[in-house]
């Protein structure tokens, strides 16, 4: 209860801090019959730097972010998509009487078969056709001419970061809930290899620091340098499994790409973690 009551808390404060920053530019993009939003904040510093914030709930990274531009410069394109006051992590658009859902760091993919399956029916009898893709793409591309004006990419993310537990039902079995995602959710466990695993060609951990916290990079030298600062940091594959995630679409493309973690509501951690980052870029 406790960290239920922490969590809300410094939501509230990240969210806060969010409002009172008003973003440059308002981009509307049409999805199906539906409207999301990139909101693109520019600070006044010239930077090279742009970060990606995809994830609407992960207020705590947005926060984190903000305060980087305001102290260094650079650009933060940030997707909008729900009602005024509400936050979610998944995006829902209407389409032909049918409602679709996708997570929007799962759409930056050229393979179809993939990109079709990243996209679920919530509501209606609706099908993942080309349209329904098409429109899904046309946001992806959106994005990634936005984030890619930058030399340097840093996507911003929370995690959740709750150990594996035993989850009571109703009239049925215990359900167990895995371990959440974290940095050693990329190391090989009990001869069982994940897709994380698959897409990890180095992992430096450094033992004192929380597990929600640490780095995804796409290039050697980004490792090298944050693993000797003692980040924890994972080297993303030269071919890496390909879930439609923007490290993927970077790697692909030759994008210099980091991808910044931390727990919900942990502004201050992942302030630091991105301000080590910038004295070493």
């Amino acid at each position: 209860m406790k960290n239920i009551f922490v969590f809300l808390v410094f939501n509230f404060i990240s969210a806060a801090v969010i409002c009172q920053t008003k973003p440059s530019e308002v981009l509307p993009i049409s999805l199906g019959e539906s409207t999301v939003y990139l909101h693109i904040f520019i600070a006044t510093k010239p930077s090279d730097v742009v970060y990606a914030h995809v994830h609407e709930n992960e207020v705590a990274s947005l926060a984190a972010g903000l305060d980087m531009i305001k102290q260094y410069g650079g650009t933060i394109v940030s997707l909008s998509h729900s009602p005024e006051g509400k936050t979610n992590r998944n995006v829902n658009f209407k389409y032909q009487g049918s409602v679709y859902q996708f997570d929007p760091n799962r759409i930056y993919t050229e393979d179809d078969n993939r990109l079709k399956a990243n996209i679920t029916v919530v509501l209606g009898k609706g099908q993942v056709t080309h349209e329904v893709m098409n429109t899904v793409r046309n946001l992806a591309n959106t994005i990634t001419s936005r984030v890619s004006q930058g030399k340097l990419i840093i996507a911003l993310h929370n995690n959740r970061n709750v150990p594996a537990q035993v989850q009571r039902r109703w009239f049925r079995k215990d359900v167990i809930d895995p371990e959440s995602y974290n940095s050693t959710s990329y190391v090989m466990k009990c001869d069982h290899s994940s897709e994380s695993n698959q897409s990890c060609d180095d992992i430096y951990i450094n033992p004192k620091m929380n597990n929600s916290e640490f780095f995804i990079t796409t290039q050697r030298n980004d490792f090298e340098m944050l693993s000797k600062k003692r980040i924890t940091v994972v080297l993303q594959n030269q071919t890496p499994v390909d879930d439609g995630s923007m490290s993927v679409w970077a790697a692909k493309n030759n994008m210099r790409y980091l991808n910044s973690e931390a727990k919900h509501g942990r502004v201050k951690e992942q302030f630091t973690m991105l301000d080590a980052l910038t004295s070493g870029n």
